[in-house]
């Protein structure tokens, strides 16, 4: 059982919480906000998120330790990973180095992550995987720290409805940047739009730039439909090829032309530096 004696008025904050055994857990508490516009909405991802968090449990995946429901603002209470967004280790200030070991490892954790979701009974499907929604257990600062990756966020998650149907679809579900073509299209699409943003989250994570960083959000959809891809000039000369092959799979503009995730893993699984 956790005691709570704290609520700050932010979106996502860390707090220390007293375990029946006396010990102390640092944890993440993501409140809902009470802006009245915004409620439908928030309350929506909610619900989402909790359905997928209160039945799944992956070493690479944010574990759920509980729910505040008393009194308003709701609020997610999970594990804590002090290493902050992979988005900040990828593309912040000051720039970390990074050897191909620990991003061969970054894109590992990510895929056994996505395969678990994609193999659960029901199939799950995240529709908004980048690096903003990639956590690090702890911080790494050089290229001697071994990192371990969590997905989180699962706001926008979707569970199959059943054996080879997802139903209707909202379109434009997930991130511009990283969002698969067929998104941008309409409501119809599956699963292997996670493969599709997953494919950009490996060329975050080699390049070590943001997919389309230099076009404008709203021309990104146009570039994706019409089947342009992120500059291939800013992998660096050195990448083992088998991963930029695993890159150029997933982000095939057929949707059935991508690999499933446990395909993918198999071949992450395979590189070896």
């Amino acid at each position: 059982m956790f005691s709570f004696g704290l609520v700050v008025s932010c979106s996502v904050y860390a707090l220390a919480l007293s375990l029946a055994s006396g010990s102390l857990k640092v944890v993440a508490i993501k409140q809902i906000t009470e802006d009245a516009r915004m409620r439908s909405e928030q309350q929506l991802a909610f619900v989402r998120e909790m359905s997928v968090l209160t039945q799944v449990r992956h070493e690479n995946l944010v574990q759920l330790y509980g729910v505040c429901l008393d009194s308003p603002p709701l609020r997610i209470v999970t594990e804590f990973c002090g290493g902050g967004a992979a988005f900040e280790l990828l593309h912040g200030s000051p720039h970390i180095d990074l050897v191909y070991s620990q991003q061969i490892k970054m894109c590992r954790d990510v895929a056994r992550a996505m395969c678990y979701l994609h193999t659960f009974n029901p199939m799950i499907i995240h529709r908004d995987l980048k690096s903003l929604n990639l956590l690090l257990d702890k911080p790494v600062r050089g290229p001697t720290d071994l990192p371990l990756i969590k997905v989180c966020d699962f706001g926008v998650a979707k569970f199959q409805e059943q054996a080879g149907s997802w139903g209707q679809m909202t379109n434009q579900a997930g991130t511009k940047h990283w969002m698969a073509p067929e998104m941008w299209a309409g409501s119809t699409y599956d699963e292997k739009v996670d493969v599709f943003s997953y494919a950009m989250v490996i060329y975050e994570i080699i390049c070590r730039e943001v997919p389309f960083e230099d076009e404008e959000p709203t021309d990104v959809g146009k570039y994706t439909v019409a089947g342009l891809r992120p500059d291939m000039d800013a992998v660096p000369p050195d990448c083992p090829v088998e991963l930029i092959k695993i890159m150029k799979a997933c982000w095939a503009q057929d949707p059935s032309e991508r690999p499933s995730f446990p395909k993918v893993l198999e071949g992450i699984e395979a590189l070896r530096i």
